[in-house]
């Protein structure tokens, strides 16, 4: 590569950069993140596959998102920390690329995600604050030798991504916490009405609760939110 066309082809990838930071920016939601990564990552590298592990409570890694593996591997593929090539970047906390992957040691199949058909894998930690919080790969179907500024480039996309899932899983963590309070809250209300309606006890009137939501399929907070509704007309 000529140093004009690789000048060029850098320039392109600055404005791809700058492009993702604005989508990541404008997505409001975490899988909307997860996935906007993914295909524009993608398509700025110009890769067949791009995927994105992230950290569970338990320190394994799992699939999150994906563009080119099966997806119905998301939320079931699985690796330990330090496990297959993407795993072991996120232990030590750099990217690793491999042209001939299947062949490098550290490898891992994970056959859910069918990524057999993949030769080539370049991937890198996703960091935040010091701290891994998953990694991100990309693959190709030929066979690629990753130059450094792909490298480089992956690295720039991984630390973008990263500061911005940590916001993203913060704030659906608050929100789940809210939504469990507010649920808690009405269950609660429900519980009095019930307890003075038929004169019962706090559990005879949750056990209610809980089976009706189970009869109808519906959620608690549904049910809780019905009972106090008709207490009130």
């Amino acid at each position: 590569m000529t140093p004009d066309v690789l000048a060029k082809k850098l320039r392109a990838q600055l404005a791809a950069l700058r492009e993702i930071t604005r989508a990541i920016s404008a997505a409001w939601s975490l899988d909307q993140i997860l996935d906007l990564i993914t295909r524009k990552t993608a398509r700025v590298m110009e890769v067949d596959s791009c995927s994105i592990y992230l950290l569970d409570d338990k320190g394994d890694l799992g699939l999150k998102a994906t563009t080119g593996l099966d997806p119905a591997a998301i939320g079931r593929a699985r690796l330990k920390l330090g496990e297959g090539l993407t795993g072991y970047a996120a232990k030590v906390g750099k990217p690793v690329a491999a042209s001939d992957a299947a062949n490098d040691p550290r490898f891992k199949y994970l056959p859910e995600t069918k990524e057999s058909v993949f030769q080539s894998l370049l991937a890198a930690p996703l960091i935040a604050q010091n701290k891994v919080i998953g990694a991100i790969n990309v693959q190709t179907r030929a066979t690629r030798e990753y130059a450094e500024h792909e490298l480089e480039l992956l690295s720039v996309i991984a630390d973008i991504a990263a500061s911005e899932l940590q916001k993203a899983m913060l704030y659906e963590e608050i929100g789940g916490l809210k939504e469990a309070l507010e649920t808690r809250k009405l269950v609660e209300r429900a519980k009095g009405i019930l307890m003075t309606r038929y004169h019962i006890t706090e559990q005879e009137a949750f056990t209610r609760i809980q089976h009706q939501a189970r009869a109808s399929r519906k959620t608690m907070r549904a049910i809780a939110e019905a009972i106090i509704l008709a207490d009130q007309v």
